[in-house]
Order: structure tokens, then sequence, then C-alpha cells
């Protein structure tokens, strides 16, 4: 993602606060991800991060005049340009400087 380790930092964090919650049997089987997550190739970059999804809804009308009798309803998912957790941005591969 970037050279913070935020989203696996709280991940990690969520997870075990989970585990601590269930019984031993249970916690040994509990797996964790992050929702929305993205894989964005530009170019010969890539870079991995988690979206945002913002969902939408309207009434579509007829050539009449008179409404569609169900609404049309979808979502799209809106991609970081920093991270949400500490404000560092999020680099492209071909950002990273080489070492």
């Amino acid at each position: 993602m970037s050279n913070c380790k935020c989203f696996g930092g709280v991940l990690e964090k969520i997870t075990d606060n989970l585990k601590g919650q269930l019984p031993e049997k249970e916690a040994a089987t509990l797996k964790a991800e992050w929702q929305n997550a993205a894989l964005v190739f530009e170019g010969n970059s890539m870079v991995s991060c988690v979206g945002m999804p913002v969902s939408y809804e309207y009434q579509k009308f007829k050539k009449s005049g008179e409404p569609h009798k169900n609404t049309t309803k979808d979502s799209v998912s809106m991609l970081m340009s920093y991270c949400p957790l500490c404000g560092e941005k999020i680099k492209k591969e071909s950002d990273k400087e080489a070492i």
C-alpha cells in the first residue's frame, strides 16, 4: 500500500480482539480481511488499497414522464490517495525510491 503499515496493523488488532471474544476452537478458525480491497495497475506500477463504497439510487422515468416502478440502485468505490488512518500518501510502486 504505502510505507505506512496502518491497514495491516489495524486488521491485526481487530483480529486479536475478536479472537479474545471467541472460544479457543472458534478463535483458531477466525479469518478477517478488509472489504473492498483493490490492486490498482497503472502502466508498470501497482498499488494495493482499500476503497470506500458509495451507494446510490435514483428514480428512472419513462419517455411519457411517468416514473418506473422500481428505483435503480448501484454503488461505486472511491480509492484513496492518502491513508485514512495516518495521512501518509499512498505511493505507487514506481514512485518509491530505488534502494
